[in-house]
Formats: structure tokens, sequence, C-alpha cells
């Protein structure tokens, strides 16, 4: 069940920067990041999605123009394109392809099923260990000491658990360094950064119905499911038809979820 906030007008989430309480996690996220630059080099995982948005904006703030690393998607919703740009007239962003051509993303959704149809917590664990195993790869051949990651304890019982036992800025077995300098934040905190800031966002967050707001939306792309029972394929059937369209026209299953 989606949670609704009582408003996500940018105006409230302004009012929400100036608060004390928003001050100190500003402050705590800053700290954290100036105690990975002292590892040695740095640079942010970017997906541009919101908090690695903020994650991005503000190392740029404390570190300077450290570079970015962005995995791309063979089916990413579009709307994006205003945050690549935005960083990359600020500093160095490294793309990496995908791991899967969107043929090839479909034969395999074709061969184990659609999101929704799966077992969510496995595909989600594999998902996260892939990109992991991608950080530490990057960072590895371009000399990076340090990872600044967009993940927040608010997102999952065991995100929580973990960050309680490493903190904000950890080592790993590797020697490389993590930090999480918004690990404490809300969304909602996320959202007073990136409005007060003005910073570019994509368009999917804008795409508020069918129960879902700014702050229940992912940066996800078509192809994905999860969600498909609560209404994610008639809010993507909304906002995005074209791509619904092709969607429907790969797996005619999903038309009647929409």
């Amino acid at each position: 069940m989606k949670i609704q906030p009582e408003t996500t007008d940018p105006e409230v989430y302004r009012l929400r920067a100036r608060s004390r309480p928003f001050q100190r996690k500003l402050d705590e996220a800053r700290r954290a990041l100036e105690e990975a630059g002292r590892a040695g080099s740095g640079a942010v995982a970017m997906s541009y999605g919101k908090d690695s948005i903020a994650v991005g904006a503000l190392a740029l703030e404390v570190l300077g123009p450290v570079p970015v690393m962005h995995q791309e998607s063979s089916y990413r919703l579009p709307g994006w394109e205003p945050v690549q740009e935005y960083f990359r007239a600020r500093t160095t962003v490294h793309t990496i392809p995908a791991k899967r051509t969107l043929e090839e993303t479909i034969a395999w959704l074709h061969e184990v099923g659609l999101g929704y149809e799966r077992e969510t917590t496995y595909s989600s664990k594999t998902a996260n260990r892939a990109k992991r195993d991608l950080g530490d790869a990057w960072c590895e051949t371009h000399g990076i000491n340090a990872l600044a990651l967009g993940l927040r304890a608010e997102e999952s019982k065991v995100r929580k658990m973990v960050m309680r036992k490493r903190g904000l800025v950890y080592q790993l077995r590797s020697g490389q360094w993590r930090v999480q300098p918004i690990g404490w934040w809300t969304v909602a905190d996320v959202w007073a950064l990136i409005f007060s800031r003005e910073l570019p966002y994509p368009r999917v967050y804008d795409c508020e119905s069918h129960g879902y707001t700014r702050e229940t939306l992912h940066n996800t792309g078509w192809l994905t499911t999860i969600g498909a029972r609560d209404g994610r394929i008639a809010w993507l059937r909304h906002h995005f038809p074209e791509q619904y369209r092709a969607l429907v026209r790969e797996f005619p299953r999903v038309q009647r979820l929409s």
C-alpha cells in the first residue's frame, strides 16, 4: 500500500529546506562527504534518480568537480536528459553501456517472466548485487578510492540495519571506501534539497496519478512492472502511452492490468 504525503507542493519542500532539522541533516551529509574525500580520489554513482541527484549536487558543493559514473538503461523512460546535461556541464560523466540491449532484455524477460510475476525480493537482491559489483570494478579500473551512493535507510529494513552497523562512511575489504551521505534522510528531505537548489530531475516524478506521488514514484524503466497490480501499468498507459504500447506489444498479458 502506498502511503500518501500530505502534499508534494514544491513550496512546502522549500520551506522544509530552511528548517533546523533539515540543516542538521545537511551538515551531517557534508561531514560524511568530507570524511570520504580524505580517503583520496572520489566519484558519485549516478542513476539520474532523485537520491543520486541530491548526492551528486552535494558532492560537487563539498568536494568540487568529482566524476560521475552512470550505467545506461536500454528501457528508460524519457525526461531524464536535463539531469545528464546538468552534471555534464559541471563535471566528467562516465557512461557505462547497459548490461543488455533492449532486444536482449526483452528476450530474457520472455524467458524468466516479468518483474511482478517473479519473487521480487530475489530479483531486487540480484539487481543490487550486480550494481555493487559494477561499482567496485569501475572504481578499481579508474583509481577511485571513495564512491558516493544515493542510498537511504528509509527504503528498507535491511538497509537500515546495515547502515546502523556500518555508518555513513565505511571501508570495503578491497580497501575502497563508500559514503552514503543522505543515508538518514527521508524522501521529503531529498525533495527539499532538489527544490531549494532548483536542481533538474526526471519528468517521471511529476507524473502524479493512480495513487502515485513524487514521493512514491521511482526512476525506473518501462519494462519495470513491479507494482503492476497496484496501478503501475495503468499509470504507464496514462503518462507514457508510447512505452505502454511497446510493453503490451511484447507482453500482451499486462493489458488486463491497465
